[in-house]
């Protein structure tokens, strides 16, 4: 399998690929240089990895959120839409630097199937990673029943 160039300086453009392959290769390095507009989120400039799970009492959420403070994280429940925003500012803007992390406004937003308790829900922000707790309305938590 090729490797693909670590170099963003290095060579010319190649001729576009005749195997599909190779043009879903091509079309990836133009993603991973900011080339392509492909996947890009509208006004948006990264999205951070974002973990959801669901508990019998609550959803566990946790955002990947490296080099940010929590004064620069907005969290907010509207409607039942959780939604994370934020901005990452680059700390040099120098030339002929080469940079693979992401800088810029991000915006994570996920609808959550259920109600939950807003005047309950825990935030913490700790080594990088937003965590958030949200607690289940006392009508949407999942119980057992005994079958008889």
């Amino acid at each position: 399998m090729p490797m693909r160039s670590l170099s963003p300086w290095g060579g010319r453009r190649r001729l576009p690929s005749s195997d599909l392959f190779s043009q879903f290769e091509d079309f990836i390095n133009e993603f991973d240089r900011g080339e392509s507009n492909s996947l890009t989120r509208a006004g948006f400039d990264f999205s951070p990895s974002v973990d959801v799970e669901e508990k019998d009492n609550a959803y566990l959420v946790s955002a990947d959120l490296p080099g940010m403070k929590k004064e620069d994280i907005k969290v907010e429940l509207n409607d039942n839409i959780l939604t994370i925003s934020g901005e990452r500012t680059r700390e040099t803007k120098s030339e002929g630097h080469y940079s693979e992390r992401s800088y810029g406004r991000f915006q994570r937003s996920f609808t959550l199937p259920v109600k939950v308790q807003t005047e309950k829900i825990e935030a913490h922000f700790e080594d990088g990673v937003l965590h958030l707790t949200l607690p289940k309305s006392e009508g949407a938590r999942s119980h057992s029943i005994k079958i008889m």
